[in-house]
């Protein structure tokens, strides 16, 4: 049977590891929720941002902040925000794809992979979907699929 020290050294020990691994997850988090902010301020200079529906960070060539919000009317919108410098692309729902159909043409050609993640962002001028899946060999593979239309633009394999 252990005895009270030892008890009590090793709960010091876990607590101390909890204690790391939630400043941690705490740090990488603050990060997001900074660009997500950052990103609202900008949006706000044109609508008001009632509800943030989902918060995305996509960095392809150059990085871009993008949300999908409802404004103070109701209306949803996707806002794709580039990181340096801060210009601001605005789209409504029935100009770009969801993030569920975009899912489901990656899918379409990948029935037996898993989606890891969707994220929007820009290439050149085009607003685009990310793609993350996870082969069935434990490989990545990036679908960048355009996000007015659903067609496919790019795709890289086996990372």
């Amino acid at each position: 049977m252990l005895n009270r020290k030892v008890v009590s050294g090793l709960t010091l020990f876990f607590l101390i590891i909890f204690l790391i691994f939630a400043w941690v997850f705490y740090s990488s988090q603050a990060k997001s929720h900074q660009a997500q902010q950052e990103a609202v301020r900008l949006i706000e200079t044109d609508y008001t941002v009632k509800d943030v529906k989902k918060f995305y960070w996509t960095t392809i060539s150059e990085a871009y902040f993008a949300l999908d919000f409802v404004d103070d009317s109701g209306q949803e919108r996707y806002a794709i925000v580039k990181r340096e410098g801060g210009t601001v692309n605005y789209y409504t729902p029935n100009q770009i794809i969801s993030e569920e159909d975009a899912k489901a043409i990656a899918l379409a050609d990948n029935e037996n992979y898993k989606i890891m993640q969707a994220r929007l962002g820009m290439i050149k001028d085009t607003p685009v979907w990310e793609i993350t899946i996870k082969n069935d060999n434990n490989t990545l593979t990036y679908y960048y699929l355009n996000a007015q239309d659903g067609s496919w633009l790019q795709k890289i394999e086996n990372i």
